[in-house]
């Protein structure tokens, strides 16, 4: 097997869950961590800028910094995407206001993004594996929030509303035209359309209906 090394930084203002981090971290047998910790903004941002991280475990509620110009952890991912644009950011929070995970979501990008209580060990662990892989992890609670963000973005009309609808009511693709005033391969063009609007991960099992209605569409 071989074992990779990687500097991590945990940002946490609470040493228990900091070290609990820590032990969780120690069990994944294919890297080995040189763990550092910081527990308010000016011990991050002086370790940030002397430390080339791997990966940062990211809290958003810190002390802030003497200066008064870093307040929480939205302003150290933000200096960490400037001073160091390679490193992993995991953001680790028990924050769940929708409109400040979204827009932390679109100013720093974080590969990793988890609500405490949404994670276990395990999903730390699989969280440090994907993103190390060059994958995002999104907890489910972020998971939700992003595809509602996504679905006020998505344009559809009346007609890929009944589309979707009917699909959901079993009907088949070759006879939605008794419901829908729309030729077979007019429907057809229109729901490889919703596919890609709505398949955003690409995935090889994607159904069409159940993602419809995660996002409220039917």
């Amino acid at each position: 097997m071989n074992i990779s090394r990687s500097n991590l930084l945990i940002i946490e203002d609470s040493s228990i869950i900091a070290n609990a981090y820590k032990n969780i971290l120690n069990e994944i047998t294919d890297t080995i961590f040189n763990i550092f910790f910081a527990k308010n903004c000016d011990e991050a941002i002086h370790k940030i800028r002397r430390i080339k991280t791997q990966v940062v475990l990211l809290d958003l509620q810190l002390p802030i910094s003497k200066n008064e110009r870093y307040i929480c952890g939205e302003d150290l991912g933000l200096l960490i995407r400037k001073e160091s644009p390679d490193t992993k950011i995991l953001v680790l929070t028990s924050v769940t206001d929708q409109a400040r995970i979204q827009n932390i979501i679109n100013e720093i990008q974080p590969e990793g993004f988890m609500i405490k209580s949404d994670i276990d060990g395990i999903d730390l662990k699989n969280a440090l594996t994907s993103t190390l892989m060059g994958k995002r992890y999104y907890s489910k609670t972020i998971e939700g929030y992003t595809r509602k963000a996504y679905a006020n973005r998505v344009a559809i009309d009346d007609l890929d509303r009944r589309i979707l609808y009917h699909l959901s009511m079993g009907e088949k693709t070759k006879d939605l035209s008794n419901f829908i005033p729309l030729s077979t391969r007019a429907i057809e063009v229109r729901k490889t359309k919703l596919k890609n609007l709505l398949d955003t991960k690409n995935s090889g099992n994607f159904n069409l209906v159940k993602e419809a209605k995660k996002l409220g569409f039917i």
